[in-house]
């Protein structure tokens, strides 16, 4: 299962942004069982992410989690009726949720849209927050297909017991046949404790130029990656996506 839980947060003076989304992190870890935390620590892909965004005056933020059990140890004790608030201790700020809202996703439903719905040829993705990829050594500051496609088929894998979505001949298939047509982009920096992380935040648009099923695998990856994320430091408040459906003309 899915789950995206949205917490509409207040402060005296509104000055919250992704430039705390690290420091949340530490405020989610508080939330949830140590020995659960400990494992999260040992795993090499969580099965969660978190982010902050802004729609209009609100500040929300999003906390997703990728399984069943990411679900009851990390969204459940959010939704506890004690947890109305939190102190990010760093910048000395209190912090008031006014607001919880829940979304469950059955994977399954993923899958059902897969085998039943054409896919647009379209697809138009929105980085919501910073995004970049490593790749030797180096930060990747702008979208790369394979690296997008890579990701997200690596996040799924390892939120799933029962299912293997890595394939590099189905990988090489959807970089042959699709590229970026358009893209808004802006070059940006993440901060994590000091360190200031080059990334990139915009929107792109993606032609899937091949056959259905592979329009269906592209489409099917951004879904889930709008609760997974994508790239690095997802649950650190990076690579946070939104997928938007455009119509494509010839």
């Amino acid at each position: 299962m899915l789950s995206e839980l949205r917490m509409k947060l207040e402060t005296d003076d509104n000055t919250i942004s992704y430039y705390q989304s690290s420091n949340l992190q530490g405020v989610l870890m508080e939330q949830i069982d140590s020995i659960y935390a400990d494992k999260l620590h040992q795993q090499g892909l969580n099965p969660y992410s978190q982010h902050i965004e802004q729609n209009g005056n609100d500040i929300v933020w999003v906390v997703n989690t990728l399984n069943q059990e990411a679900y009851q140890n990390m969204i459940l004790p959010l939704l506890a009726g004690e947890f109305q608030g939190f102190q990010i201790e760093k910048k000395n700020l209190s912090v008031r949720i006014a607001r919880k809202d829940l979304v469950i996703v059955n994977k399954q439903d993923l899958l059902e849209e897969f085998y039943q719905k054409t896919a647009d040829k379209f697809l138009n993705i929105e980085f919501v927050t910073p995004t970049a990829f490593k790749r030797q050594g180096r930060y990747v500051i702008m979208p790369d297909l394979r690296l997008i496609y890579q990701s997200l088929m690596n996040k799924y894998s390892a939120s799933s017991d029962d299912m293997e979505m890595y394939d590099e001949e189905t990988l090489e298939q959807m970089v042959a046949c699709s590229d970026i047509v358009q893209y808004r982009l802006r070059s940006c920096f993440f901060p994590i404790e000091g360190i200031k992380i080059p990334a990139w935040k915009g929107e792109i648009t993606i032609h899937i130029f091949g056959t259905d099923t592979m329009a269906r695998y592209v489409r099917f990856l951004a879904r889930f990656g709008e609760y997974s994320g994508v790239g690095i430091k997802t649950a650190m408040g990076m690579g946070a996506i939104r997928l938007k459906l455009k119509e494509g003309t010839k």
